[in-house]
């Protein structure tokens, strides 16, 4: 007995699962009162989101007319699906190799290299490296050009502070709030942001409500047709939804600072819901009253009025909010990279306003952000959002199948061990009494053996028939072909949005940079 515990015990397989159930339980990483609720995960997943939806959507959606609606609508639910996909890895992960919770501060390249190795690793830890910071730079321009629209609408044009430099005093201004921890540190921010947003989308919808500026009068809908728009437009619609749409960097880094990882679906579900619901209204009364005519910026078409102003200002603090919380991630792999401790450190100030800096100086090289969205959007987070999750899962489930099979050889094994016990000399002689009565009842009853024996077969055979027909529908309805599905489509719109974007930006007209104006 005592050789069977010891064996047990030393099992890596059973050890793992010992650990799934009880490491966490013990508190081996960490007090779980330092952990996310649900409802502030919901709220990291609305900070997460921002502003963009309310006041950057709208003119992607009209400008596709009638089908903007469930090109939105498809391109939501496949992230939805994917989200959730991606959460289900970290949790099955967990529970196959409890010390992956080690690697928490970079989780999605930690499920890179847990289902295919080190070099999938560092790609998926360059993609994300890259779509984080990308993604920070239409925040900067956002804010900056606000702050410009601001100052030109408060002094009816007198006062015009060009955007450029209110980059430079959005950066100074990001600094300190960069300066802060992981998400589960941020339960203020993200709150704050939360409110902010609301507040943004209920001033603007006031804003829209209270426009009298078309004295001879203006038509509802004007100029948006019901016919399919050009697929060029699509695509860039589809890739500023990508964009603004796009949690899957830092939702990880959010589950595993939640208390009950498996909410992570649920968070998700309920922060798409609330941002949508909030970008629906906006959308559909520009729509109304403003037609083709939005500009890219629902701000830039709004009149003076001191809900305009409010709302200005509250977009270029959700902004700033939501850098601190979508940048995380990209931080803490950089100071991982550089030996930077995780405690509250100078090298960690100066790493941070580095890349904040950084940030800045791209914003000023490169100021349209409704063609950087496109990029980033279409290009990089493709195969973050629609490649990548779906891959993974597949990957983990064959870990996982692997992992309970091995599980019950070990039991099996050890349950041999334990019920293995020599026949005695009367359990053999019962058994041969038996095997020679029932050889000797087979020359008698020859015939009737026969057809029980084709009756046997008959339904062996129509059972394995019915068995290989559930497996196909299994199949047919599995994840196996939802997954296929969205990894066929990823590929396809990555390359195209890419080929677009590539043309798209060799064909603009020479844009306006901050350091071309200051060298004259």
């Amino acid at each position: 007995m005592a050789y069977q515990s010891y064996q047990s015990f030393s099992n890596p397989v059973l050890q793992r699962e010992r650990l799934g159930y009880y490491g966490e339980r013990d508190g081996a990483y960490g007090a779980s009162s330092r952990k996310l609720s649900l409802f502030f995960a919901t709220l990291c997943v609305v900070d997460l989101f921002g502003v963009f939806p309310i006041v950057a959507l709208p003119k992607s959606i009209i400008s596709c007319g009638l089908y903007g609606v469930p090109l939105v609508l498809f391109v939501i639910t496949l992230q939805i699906y994917t989200a959730v996909v991606l959460g289900r890895c970290w949790t099955i992960a967990e529970r196959l190799d409890p010390s992956i919770v080690a690697k928490n501060r970079y989780p999605y390249a930690a499920i890179a290299e847990f289902t295919y190795g080190k070099r999938m690793s560092v790609f998926v830890t360059v993609l994300l490296d890259l779509t984080v910071f990308g993604g920070g730079i239409p925040n900067l321009l956002v804010a900056a050009q606000n702050l410009q629209l601001l100052g030109a609408r408060v002094s009816d044009g007198s006062l015009e502070l060009s955007f450029c430099y209110w980059l430079l005093i959005i950066g100074l201004f990001l600094c300190p709030i960069m300066w802060l921890g992981s998400p589960k540190n941020m339960r203020t921010l993200a709150s704050v942001s939360v409110v902010v947003c609301s507040s943004v989308a209920i001033l603007t919808w006031i804003s829209i409500g209270e426009d009298r500026s078309a004295s001879g009068g203006w038509t509802p809908f004007r100029d948006i047709t019901l016919g399919l728009p050009p697929f060029v437009q699509l695509l860039k619609a589809y890739g500023i939804i990508a964009f603004q749409f796009d949690i899957h960097p830092m939702l990880l880094t959010i589950q595993v600072d939640m208390q009950h990882k498996r909410h992570i679906g649920k968070a998700v579900l309920f922060g798409i819901v609330t941002t949508c619901s909030l970008s629906a209204v906006t959308t559909l009364l520009t729509a109304y009253r403003y037609g083709m005519d939005v500009p890219n910026n629902v701000l830039q078409i709004l009149p003076r009025s001191w809900s305009l102003y409010l709302t200005i200002l509250l977009v270029t603090l959700q902004l700033c909010l939501s850098s601190a919380v979508g940048n995380s991630a990209l931080f803490q792999h950089i100071e991982d990279v550089l030996g930077a401790s995780r405690d509250f450190t100078l090298k960690r100030c100066i790493i941070r306003s580095t890349l904040v800096w950084l940030g800045v100086l791209i914003a000023e090289i490169l100021p349209r952000f409704d063609l950087v969205m496109g990029i980033i959007g279409g290009t990089l987070t493709g195969p973050l959002i629609f490649i990548l999750p779906p891959l993974f899962y597949q990957r983990m489930l064959e870990l996982e199948k692997l992992y309970s099979q091995e599980l019950k050889r070990s039991y099996s094994t050890e349950s041999s061990q334990v019920s293995e016990d020599p026949l005695d000399d009367s359990d053999t002689d019962t058994l041969g009494e038996t095997r020679r009565t029932w050889y000797g009842s087979i020359g008698s009853n020859d015939s009737s053996m026969s057809m029980a024996m084709v009756r046997d077969t008959a339904r062996k055979w129509v059972a394995s028939l019915s068995v290989r027909c559930k497996e196909l529908c299994r199949f047919m309805y599995s994840d196996c072909i939802l997954a296929g599905s969205v990894i066929v489509f990823g590929i396809a719109a990555t390359l195209a949005s890419t080929y677009y974007n590539m043309f798209d930006a060799r064909d603009t007209q020479r844009w306006f940079s901050c350091l071309s104006a200051w060298r004259r």
